[in-house]
């Protein structure tokens, strides 16, 4: 369905998706930028794994954090509000879920970072193989959602949930995204 940019609220500057795999962050971040008129920043470690065939190492989770970050701040400075699918707090709670720790770089960038706010869907829709994807049982993706809702809290960044499926979710991103206004 089409959209006018009216029929949903402007985000701030940085409109960032993050959250477990298989929970819709792409496809709401792809409709929120057409949607909004905002420039669509993609995740830079889905090309990077396929190049790589999924494979990485615990050193790699710097190296997508920098790509990552230069990736959104080169489209912030060309185009000034954009959205993006995932960010250093992705990096963040994977790299702590996996390898027990993270990168003082990476929590510095994550520091550092300019105003954005965050939609952080909730885990409630089918688990989509992928063979990129890593967390099929539904108990580890709760857990894995549980350290990205206390991480945003600690952060300070204004954020909201999103649940429901197909347009339900779609009606409680815009909904979510009021919120943060």
């Amino acid at each position: 369905a089409c959209l006018s940019p009216a029929a949903v609220p402007v985000p701030p500057p940085a409109l960032v998706l993050v959250g477990v795999e298989s929970t819709g962050t792409t496809t709401l971040a792809r409709r929120l930028a057409a949607a909004t008129g905002r420039v669509f920043v993609p995740e830079v470690a889905r090309g990077w794994l396929e190049a790589r065939g999924g494979r990485y190492e615990e050193s790699d989770l710097l190296t997508l954090a920098r790509l990552q970050n230069d990736a959104e701040l080169d489209a912030r400075r060309r185009w000034g509000a954009v959205v993006v699918d995932t960010d250093l707090v992705v990096l963040r709670v994977w790299s702590e879920a996996r390898y027990g720790r993270c990168a003082d770089e990476i929590l510095a960038m994550l520091a550092a970072r300019g105003p954005a706010s965050y939609l952080l869907p909730v885990p409630d829709l089918p688990w989509q193989a992928d063979p990129l994807r890593e967390t099929p049982a539904l108990k580890a993706r709760h857990a894995l959602h549980a350290r990205y809702v206390r991480l945003l809290a600690e952060l300070g960044h204004p954020w909201a949930e999103v649940h429901g499926e197909g347009q339900a979710r779609w009606a409680n991103a815009r909904a979510a995204l009021r919120g943060l206004n």
